[in-house]
């Protein structure tokens, strides 16, 4: 299993959703935690990156195999996560 590590900006924006969707979002994180390659890999300027999907949410995150750390780097609505 990895660890997981949650970036400020994604504690930030975790704190903007609702508590029904953000319970939603924190389970996933044990998902990744679990497996974390199940996610899409990302590309162009958010190479080596990865997005799991959760509703209209979205985690971005990305891993290292070499310490087993997951890192979550932000979570969001679809139409704004990616900028």
């Amino acid at each position: 299993m990895y660890k997981l590590h949650i970036a400020s900006k994604a504690r930030r924006e975790l704190k903007k959703i609702s508590q029904i969707h953000r319970e939603a979002i924190i389970s996933a994180f044990v998902e990744l935690q679990e497996n974390p390659f199940i996610g899409r890999p990302l590309t162009r300027e958010l190479t080596g990156k990865f997005s799991y999907r959760v509703g209209v949410f979205r985690i971005i995150y990305k891993v290292n195999d070499q310490d087993k750390i997951v890192q979550i780097l932000t979570a969001g609505h679809r139409s704004t996560v990616y900028q």
